[in-house]
């Protein structure tokens, strides 16, 4: 279903394009050096690169935010809304609410042309979470379900084909969170939160998803969280070009880089526990990270520009 749009969804557009050079490759375990593009970002998530500069949901602001070389502006505000993602899509992005359990699609100046809450089967999508665009046009996004100790495994993974076409394709999920494919597009993977494993999927013709499998344990990778900390567990995610896989670990304030073939080849140290996503700029010297300092939507957390410490010099 396609909900009319609502009086409260509006813009405020402007010129994305910036490169931002971050110098020195960081040790690895070491303390990211980073350069701050945004240190009032309220619960930052989900960040994109946009034409050289990074756009990124602050779920506590309700708005969509891009940072640039002239400073930061927003790019679209949706009262109540709660974002958490952007992904191209259309020509323009799609945002996930996941406040509101609502797609918002967007031009590329951040006009809202329609919502959508409900996918094919007429099923409604609670806590839309992490989202990533293929080469198809569509874009995969969790459904997070319960997040809490004990939480039942209810998030699922949707795909929103170029035709806006919005099925399930998995389910089951101990809470669905960051998803990114790999370079050939024909593996996605998803971080099952509550259960700190990286899960990963064969990636059908038709976008459909198949063999599910766990990639990786976080506990088996780095060690079991600190006991009594239920929510320290991977969230957002990103891939490099040699397919390498980047691992916000929120509550942990480090992001783990790993190689297709499980190795750990970098762990580093973010300023922001509740660490929740990376993005690479185009020539994957860059980190993006989004980072609040605690898990309180209504504090402003960090969004930083850190060295790649694997890039090749």
């Amino acid at each position: 279903m396609r909900a009319t749009l609502r009086t409260v969804l509006r813009k405020s557009s402007g010129a994305v394009a910036f490169v931002l050079a971050v110098a020195a490759t960081t040790p690895t375990g070491a303390q990211a050096p980073g350069v701050v593009l945004n240190d009032t970002a309220y619960y930052p998530e989900g960040p994109i690169v946009v034409d050289g500069g990074v756009a990124y949901a602050e779920m506590g602001a309700d708005r969509i935010s891009v940072s640039d070389a002239t400073g930061t502006r927003t790019l679209w505000r949706g009262r109540n809304c709660g974002p958490t993602s952007i992904a191209p899509f259309g020509g323009g992005f799609v945002v996930l609410c996941h406040q509101a359990a609502a797609l918002v699609v967007l031009t590329r100046a951040g006009d809202a042309t329609e919502v959508i809450t409900r996918d094919d089967n007429d099923r409604p999508f609670p806590t839309p979470n992490a989202s990533r665009a293929d080469r198809r046009g569509g874009v995969y996004f969790s459904s997070s379900g319960q997040f809490g100790p004990g939480a039942p495994a209810t998030g699922a993974v949707l795909y929103l084909d170029a035709n806006k076409s919005l099925r399930r394709v998995a389910e089951g999920i101990h809470y669905a969170n960051g998803v990114a494919l790999a370079p050939d597009g024909r593996t996605l993977y998803v971080s099952e939160h509550l259960s700190r494993n990286v899960l990963a999927y064969s990636v059908g013709d038709d976008g459909s998803l198949r063999q599910p499998r766990i990639h990786l344990s976080l506990d088996r990778l780095v060690g079991p969280a600190p006991a009594g900390r239920w929510e320290v567990g991977p969230d957002g995610l990103t891939t490099d070009r040699a397919g390498n896989l980047y691992i916000a670990e929120y509550g942990a304030g480090r992001l783990h880089i790993v190689s297709p073939q499980r190795d750990l080849l970098a762990t580093v140290a973010v300023d922001g526990a509740y660490v929740t996503a990376p993005a690479l700029s185009a020539d994957e010297r860059t980190i993006y990270v989004t980072a609040p300092p605690v898990p309180n939507p209504g504090r402003p957390g960090k969004v930083l520009a850190v060295p790649n410490p694997i890039a090749a010099d």
